[in-house]
């Protein structure tokens, strides 16, 4: 059974670059995922594990202070980044059974979005809930977005509709979820998936 970076490779057909989330993804999965018998770890054992691993490598973001607060949802807290034209967001990776998938969920981002790509900058814990803080290059559109329009991209992509803005690919075995006006904006007549909740199954 193929799994780790290796499941998200073979899948997609595509090598994967050595970064932060892809370092944290196969250390979680090394520690954790290669000895349960489930396809994933409960998520405050990952949590223990991942905060060890900030600790001991320094991981601590502290920059939010550079940044202008924007906005936030159920999974996140979304700032600005004016001198480097860059989105932060925070997230605490509620929508995902634990830090794995979410991480998971990043590298698959990266891989079908990669003009809109994450890049993780490190953790940090607010009232003691453990954070991630991902940038992302500011898209400023150029045009609203015509939902049905998006669906229809989709569609040429092989997805099909799983309900409302959600998406499923029966082939490539994933789901792709919150696919909704204010996560795909449009700029120069082009989509920018800025914000995706992602699950292989």
């Amino acid at each position: 059974m193929v799994l780790g970076l290796e499941r998200i490779k073979t899948r997609f057909g595509c090598n994967i670059p050595d970064t932060l989330i892809s370092q944290i993804y196969t250390f979680l999965y090394t520690k954790t995922l290669s000895s349960n018998a489930s396809d994933y770890s409960e998520k405050s054992v990952e949590a223990e594990i991942l905060n060890e691993y900030i600790v001991t490598n320094n991981l601590f973001f502290d920059e939010l202070k550079f940044s202008i607060y924007l906005d936030e949802g159920a999974e996140q807290k979304v700032f600005f980044n004016d001198e480097k034209s860059k989105v932060i967001k925070l997230n605490d990776a509620i929508f995902y059974v634990n830090w794995s998938q979410y991480l998971e969920s990043l590298i698959v981002h990266n891989i079908l979005f990669p003009e809109t790509r994450y890049e993780l900058l490190g953790f940090l814990k607010i009232n003691e809930t453990l954070y991630s803080a991902i940038s992302q290059d500011y898209i400023e559109p150029t045009e609203k977005t015509n939902i049905d329009k998006v669906r229809n991209y989709m569609f040429s992509k092989g997805f099909t509709i799983k309900k409302k803005n959600d998406y499923v690919h029966t082939e490539l075995g994933m789901i792709i979820e919150d696919l909704h006006e204010e996560n795909v904006l449009v700029k120069d007549n082009t989509f920018f998936f800025i914000d995706t909740v992602i699950y292989l199954k």
